[in-house]
């Protein structure tokens, strides 16, 4: 059942994605910070360090590419409020090539598991091979919404994806009427249940399905059907 609230999701709406050095995308694999899927295998802090300068025609809300490490510009921090989202993320620095730290972008790093958006019975899931993370992609585009259940509070949250960050309507209108470009909106609705078919324990901000071993038996992670009726 459908719920009479909504949420929206932040997103970056351009093509120019900052690129991560590949040295530090290397050592953070290395150090068993990041998989090779890009998810985090531990949640601190991290500085950027990108293999360019910063640009103008980066989103205000992106990430460092080879990484799901989060860059938020300033003018967007100062309007959701520092305080907001440190309590939701660990906050680094980042650092342009040649090592010059960036007046206008923190980095950010989820504290807690980042809450699944949810699709229909398009939508396709499996665990990726070396981490156990559950890899999921909700389709068809347009239909997006969210369980309840993976609400974490309020005021926003991280969102399962690359630096989607889901927000209440008060953030977005704040947002949407600073005229500040390039971020995109997406309505996300609230249901009860999820609608996808798929039987998977998305229950809470750390699904079991990453971490029971007498559930992930009754999986064949790796394609959508496996995880049917």
């Amino acid at each position: 059942m459908e719920i009479n609230s909504v949420l929206y999701i932040l997103s970056d709406t351009t093509q120019h994605v900052p690129e991560g050095d590949d040295a530090w995308i290397l050592d953070l694999k290395n150090q068993g910070i990041i998989c090779d899927c890009w998810n985090f295998l531990k949640r601190q802090p991290i500085d950027i360090y990108l293999s360019e300068k910063i640009k103008k025609s980066f989103a205000p809300i992106t990430y460092a590419r080879g990484t799901k490490t989060g860059m938020i510009r300033n003018d967007v921090v100062s309007l959701i409020g520092y305080q907001l989202l440190e309590n939701v993320y660990y906050i680094g620095s980042v650092f342009e090539k040649g090592g010059k730290r960036s007046d206008n972008y923190i980095s950010l790093v989820p504290k807690a598991k980042e809450a699944y958006v949810r699709g229909g019975t398009e939508s396709t899931c499996k665990k990726c091979d070396l981490c156990g993370t559950l890899l999921y992609f909700a389709l068809p585009l347009g239909t997006e919404y969210i369980t309840i259940n993976q609400i974490q509070n309020n005021s926003l949250f991280p969102c399962y994806g690359i630096t989607e960050i889901i927000v209440n309507e008060f953030i977005y209108k704040t947002l949407k009427q600073s005229g500040i470009k390039k971020i995109g909106y997406k309505k996300l609705s609230i249901r009860e249940n999820a609608i996808d078919g798929l039987h998977i324990p998305i229950t809470d901000h750390t699904p079991k399905i990453l971490t029971s071993e007498n559930i992930l038996p009754h999986y064949k992670c790796g394609g959508t059907e496996e995880f049917r009726d």
